[in-house]
């Protein structure tokens, strides 16, 4: 019942304007940032942490634009899952894609970071609309009938998506018809290792540092950045070199977090603040006191 609920509901929104679905969502998006009080205390802790030089009115301002821009994303959900290819490609403006054929031009596979910034789940689509292959890490919902219908939609035009439970065994084999290897890397990982991100140490996930040095794979960055405040994005491709710290792990890591440093400083208000990033922070506080 709740899957029938869900996907009416986003082919209701698809039937409106999207800029009008994305401005509906932001202001959801500000009510949510009023009504929900942990999730608004985690951003402005955040914001905090990272900005201390900043008062608290700018804080409590990008806290609730961050929320608007998540209610903005989705509400653009229905129109990212389920329209044409030609629409979403016309609403994208993407730099150095070159360097991404330079990386795929080795027959190695290439590595794609990127972040929760902007409208992520067009980001992630974007590489199948642009023709290349790729597998992404995800994490399966627990309601079948609205995991199938998400997966469907975010493999539609190609993408093959690895549930986490499935282990990794496949990544060798994709590397060899030279995929895309798909990781989101600024998401608190219990079992990740403490890099700085933003300047403070966050877990991080290893997989990326661990399969460029097993298999020499390039790494790219990868952000979606909105502009304006409608449904136009400009998709950018960055590489980070990592030849002189091959060996370092935690260089290597640190090298892919700090490469999302200048967008989200740029915009803050599009990246996720309602996320427990810094949770290893957190709980050392926590021990301390």
């Amino acid at each position: 019942m709740v899957g029938i609920i869900v996907k009416l509901l986003f082919y209701f929104i698809r039937l409106i304007p999207v800029r009008v679905a994305g401005a509906t969502g932001a202001g959801m998006g500000r009510l949510f940032y009023r009504l929900d009080r942990r999730h608004r205390d985690i951003a402005i802790k955040n914001l905090q942490r990272i900005y201390p030089e900043k008062d608290s009115s700018w804080h409590r301002h990008t806290a609730r634009e961050s929320c608007a821009e998540l209610g903005r994303t989705c509400f653009e959900l229905p129109h990212v899952f389920l329209r044409s290819r030609a629409f979403l490609l016309s609403r994208i403006e993407v730099e150095g894609e070159e360097l991404l054929q330079q990386a795929l031009s080795h027959g190695q596979g290439a590595i794609l970071t990127a972040c929760h910034h902007s409208n992520w789940e067009l980001g992630a689509l974007t590489f199948s609309l642009l023709g290349y292959r790729n597998d992404s890490l995800y994490r399966p919902i627990r309601q079948k009938p609205i995991d199938l219908f998400i997966s469907r939609a975010r493999s539609r035009f190609g993408s093959t998506l690895r549930s986490r439970d499935d282990g990794l065994r496949w990544i060798p084999k994709a590397l060899k018809e030279n995929h895309c290897i798909c990781f989101m890397v600024d998401q608190h990982l219990s079992g990740g290792v403490p890099v700085p991100f933003l300047g403070h140490m966050a877990r991080t996930t290893t997989l990326p540092a661990t399969i460029h040095s097993k298999y020499g794979t390039p790494i790219l960055a990868v952000m979606l950045h909105r502009i304006g405040t409608g449904f136009r994005f400009r998709l950018q491709f960055r590489t980070i070199d990592l030849t002189d710290h091959v060996n370092h792990q935690v260089d290597q890591l640190k090298l892919i977090s700090d490469s999302f440093a200048p967008a989200i400083h740029a915009r803050p208000e599009l990246w996720l603040w309602i996320h427990r990033r810094w949770l290893y922070l957190d709980e050392q506080e926590s021990e301390a006191a």
